[in-house]
């Protein structure tokens, strides 16, 4: 389909004023045909215009600010971090260099009042002097520095490991200690929800697709929330891997209560275990022939 658009060869201002008289010239139009349909594709509409040119413009910031600011900033941190890594690997040993540096660490400790425990690990140290005694920022320092003393990383490959495993966070978080994976997080979520209820639902379609060797495992179901504050369930999912995200997910939402059930399943764990060696030695002193 195409529109003829007509417009005039006149200036604007003589065009809004001309009058018509049958003794005027008539100026030829200029005739512009546009392909309706090739022009709706290639431009966008205003509104769509602005939000796309906007988003373009940040987009180019963005791109700006990756190879500039944030890039030298990251590169200098582990450049940073690379030293760090070197000192450390510098007080190895019993030479009389390392004995030396190590004593010289412990000096600077005292001497700016640098808190570490005995147990600190000496990256962790070397990072807190370095970069100051913030508790979270030593941690995840230390953390990376660590992950890669136990891979046996080279000094030169420190800024190319921190990069290649997607940053200190993303390693913080792959080695911290304490991180629960998902399916342990999943395994807290299940012992905690296991004390309470919502409610019960259930129906005959449901009831179809149950299988024996699923009772007592949890399920996901999916719903809808409707006006009355009810939830109409449309579908059920019992893969193994969309339970676990679930209730990973789940324990990420009440994560302050779940980590006091953690900890107590561990307290439990640890008291059965002490249970369970001390039955044991029982057993064993009873069993043992009377010497004669």
């Amino acid at each position: 389909m195409e529109n003829i658009v007509v417009t005039s060869s006149l200036p604007t201002a003589q065009a809004a004023t001309a009058a018509p008289s049958n003794n005027a010239v008539h100026e030829t139009p200029n005739v512009v045909k546009h392909d309706s349909a090739a022009t709706d594709q290639a431009q966008p509409k205003s509104s769509t215009k602005t939000a796309y040119a906007s988003i373009e413009q940040l987009v180019i910031e963005r791109e700006v600010w990756e190879q500039t600011v944030y890039r030298t900033s990251n590169d200098m941190l582990y450049g940073l971090l690379q030293k760090c890594y070197g000192l450390y690997k510098s007080m190895e040993g019993m030479s009389a260099d390392a004995i030396v540096l190590r004593s010289g660490l412990t000096d600077y400790i005292n001497l700016k009042n640098i808190k570490c425990t005995s147990t600190s690990h000496t990256l962790v140290k070397i990072v807190k002097c370095v970069f100051g005694d913030d508790r979270r920022r030593a941690s995840a320092y230390g953390i990376v520095l660590r992950a890669a003393l136990a891979e046996k990383k080279a000094v030169a490959d420190i800024p190319t490991f921190i990069r290649d495993n997607g940053g200190v966070e993303e390693i913080r978080l792959a080695k911290a200690p304490n991180a629960l994976t998902s399916k342990q997080k999943a395994s807290v979520s299940v012992s905690a929800l296991q004390n309470g209820s919502m409610g019960v639902f259930s129906s005959a379609v449901l009831s179809q697709k149950l299988d024996a060797g699923n009772i007592g495992k949890p399920v996901v179901l999916i719903g809808f929330w409707q006006a009355d504050g009810s939830v109409r369930v449309q579908a059920m999912v019992q893969s193994d891997t969309a339970v676990t995200a679930a209730l990973s997910s789940f324990y990420g939402t009440a994560k302050a209560s779940l980590s006091l059930v953690a900890q107590q399943q561990q307290a439990a764990n640890d008291s059965q275990i002490a249970k369970d060696a001390v039955t044991q030695a029982v057993s064993e002193a009873t069993s043992m022939p009377i010497a004669a």
